[in-house]
């Protein structure tokens, strides 16, 4: 049997189904495809990674942030900030709390707290030292372009600290922002990105 091989493909109606040999984002919100990935970025030694409003729009209510392979030039902790008018504002309280557990290690625990004009991973500093090993996240960021009466996120965070010992961060935030966000920021405490793929996914509802 051979292989239909097609650059350009449409329906009888004209519409696109495959245009220059990639899947239009209408079919593939159509389908049951659970996500759709909208951006990427990468690091390399860059004072902060952000998407602005041609990524978050109306098109999806919720996203998923994917980091991989991702390191922090100094022993400090890693943030994010949105903001409602693609940046030009960054004014909320965020309070978290997480719960971690050590690899290897029935050592678990937790806590809680507070931060202004930023989220924070609060006491997991990254291990800066060689040999470096990599930190992988995921952040949920639910009914993120939407209205709410708080705005709630999320993550599971793989992470390597300065201690040397792997960890398991299960962390939530809450936000004090109530209207539809268009815009987030990745940056560590202090100093730079070292490196690390940023994946921004539209949620498909």
């Amino acid at each position: 049997m051979g292989t239909l091989k097609v650059d350009n493909l449409q329906k009888e109606n004209g519409s696109a189904v495959i245009t220059n040999g990639v899947i239009s984002e209408s079919i593939l919100r159509s389908s049951s495809t659970a996500m759709i990935k909208i951006a990427t970025a990468t690091a390399s030694s860059s004072s902060e990674v952000a998407f602005d409003n041609t990524v978050f729009t109306s098109a999806y209510k919720s996203y998923v942030i994917r980091i991989n392979d991702f390191l922090l030039s100094t022993n400090t902790d890693f943030r994010f900030a949105d903001s409602p008018d693609n940046g030009s504002t960054i004014s909320f309280t965020s309070k978290y709390g997480y719960e971690h557990a050590l690899l290897g290690s029935a050592s678990v625990g937790g806590s809680g707290g507070s931060d202004t004009n930023y989220h924070e991973f609060p006491g997991w500093n990254h291990d800066a030292s060689d040999p470096k090993k990599s930190n992988f996240l995921e952040l949920h960021l639910p009914y993120f372009t939407q209205a709410q009466t708080n705005k709630l996120y999320y993550a599971t965070y793989m992470h390597q600290n300065h201690n040397g010992n792997p960890y398991r961060v299960n962390i939530a935030f809450e936000s004090s922002l109530t209207t539809a966000q268009n815009y987030i920021k990745f940056m560590g405490a202090s100093g730079n990105i070292t490196k690390g793929d940023f994946t921004v996914y539209g949620i498909v509802e």
